[in-house]
């Protein structure tokens, strides 16, 4: 969810991998700005007659997934799971709490939505703390650690004492989701909404969706996403870490070691059907070792995904080392805007298009 006063600062970074470009005619569409889940969310609509409040209400969507699943609110519903009692999953929460157990699954247990106190540990709960841990602190957040300690019937769920769910990495992409749904309730067929860098937009078929994704280290280079209906998310070690000494440590910690997560990677970035499966697998496919990671992508034709890796001998001008994964639909021709210089020809992908480019000088 991307939030707490003394991160943001950094969740604002990682958002800015996803920064969005639209050609709009001036008084066509209309934008808002809101500051929620500790970052900028925004939302794109066409301009009709009762705008303010089809935005309001899907603002209000996106609060309704915070006040839910937000560690950082003390009287949050995840919170209160937290007593060892048997609780109800509220109808926001537990979407959230079913893609996490199936996440889980697939990634042979590095993604675990009850990592919470391995989380706090290294210093990215809302106690933001930073430090590296001992051996023994990690060794004690591992014992409250671990899917299959969790109760569950149905839809009710008890967690033993000390255990704290983290569903973060899902929370962004859903609310995005949801305030979509509201968006589509009330008839719109092509909008954007775009909650701290997790996108999701839609198209009536002619309305294309331009969403940049940088690389990390060269300010004038990067990709566009060409996107019609879905979601993209991106993760990243670039932005949420912090160093102590030579050390980094980021935010994403493998919950079978109980260590921050290390990898060559520099970030994954994801297209999907809906935002929480974007945003979930952005983080799953970025804490799994990278060739694990791409081959588990190779796997399924939804969602596809970009790998950026670090490219220690990259050279003035070059293009970071990448690796794509996805299902290549029709040919999609484009042209060069003025604004960027493309170098390669995109392809669509389902609804979407990849297209590699330079920034001009």
């Amino acid at each position: 969810m991307k939030k707490a006063t003394l991160i943001t600062v950094a969740f604002l970074l990682l958002a800015a991998a996803a920064i969005f470009f639209a050609n709009r005619k001036r008084g066509e569409w209309i934008e808002e700005k809101r500051f929620q889940m500790a970052t900028v969310t925004k939302i794109v609509i066409p301009r009709t007659k009762n705008s303010a409040a089809v935005l309001q209400e899907a603002f209000a969507a996106i609060d309704e997934v915070e006040r839910a699943a937000s560690r950082f609110i003390p009287e949050s519903e995840i919170n209160s799971l937290n007593d060892g009692q048997w609780h109800k999953l509220s109808p926001v929460l537990l979407p959230m709490w079913e893609k996490a157990k199936e996440l889980h699954e697939l990634s042979g247990g590095r993604f675990d939505p009850t990592a919470g106190k391995l989380i706090s540990l290294w210093g990215f709960g809302p106690e933001g703390i930073k430090k590296e841990p001992t051996a023994e602190e990690i060794e004690e957040a591992l014992s409250v650690t671990g899917l299959d300690k969790v109760e569950t019937s149905n839809d009710f769920i008890r967690l033993p004492k000390g255990m704290s769910l983290d569903l973060n990495s899902l929370a962004a992409g859903y609310a995005a989701d949801r305030a979509a749904a509201v968006l589509k309730k009330h008839g719109l067929t092509k909008f954007l909404v775009d909650a701290g860098g997790e996108i999701v937009c839609a198209s009536d078929g002619k309305k294309i969706w331009e969403i940049g994704v940088k690389d990390p280290e060269k300010d004038s280079s990067g990709y566009i996403v060409l996107l019609r209906n879905g979601a993209v998310s991106t993760s990243g070690s670039y932005a949420n870490f912090y160093k102590i000494g030579s050390n980094s440590f980021t935010h994403i910690v493998d919950a079978r070691t109980g260590k921050a997560a290390k990898t060559a990677l520099l970030s994954v970035t994801t297209a999907a059907g809906d935002g929480i499966t974007a945003d979930g697998w952005s983080t799953m496919l970025f804490c799994l070792p990278t060739e694990e990671g791409k081959a588990l992508a190779e796997k399924y034709e939804e969602p596809a995904a970009l790998f950026l890796e670090k490219s220690p001998d990259l050279k003035e001008g070059e293009l970071r080392v990448k690796s794509f994964r996805g299902k290549i639909g029709s040919h999609f021709s484009w042209k060069d805007d003025g604004r960027l210089k493309i170098t390669r020809t995109g392809q669509w992908y389902g609804q979407w298009v990849l297209l590699e480019i330079n920034g001009r000088e």
